[in-house]
């Protein structure tokens, strides 16, 4: 964007606010119904905002990575008890002996 398109932003920005706030000072000797009008012909261009992040992954989507995960938890648990089950295993063999 150019200087002068900037500028020429700011001064609409400024001729809205103005015309904003004409149409206040006139609606507060109105009655509330004809403010509501009022507020509803100002031709106010709204300013441009960012839309907030959302969430991309759903309920469904989730409980899927929940339930891999917990299996993979299971299986490094089950691998990990292999060699005590074993020891315990060969303690018993001896003990019979």
């Amino acid at each position: 964007m150019s200087v002068k398109q900037i500028l020429a932003e700011i001064d609409r920005g400024i001729n809205a606010l103005q015309k904003a706030r004409a149409l206040c000072l006139k609606g507060e000797a109105v009655t509330p119904k004809t403010r509501a009008t009022v507020a509803k012909t100002a031709k106010v261009k709204p300013f441009p905002t960012k839309k907030a992040a959302r969430g991309g992954m759903s309920d469904e989507g989730r409980a899927k990575i929940a339930a891999a995960q917990q299996k993979r938890w299971a299986k490094v648990k089950r691998e990990k008890n292999k060699p005590a089950k074993a020891a315990k295993a060969a303690l018993v063999v001896h003990a019979a002996e």
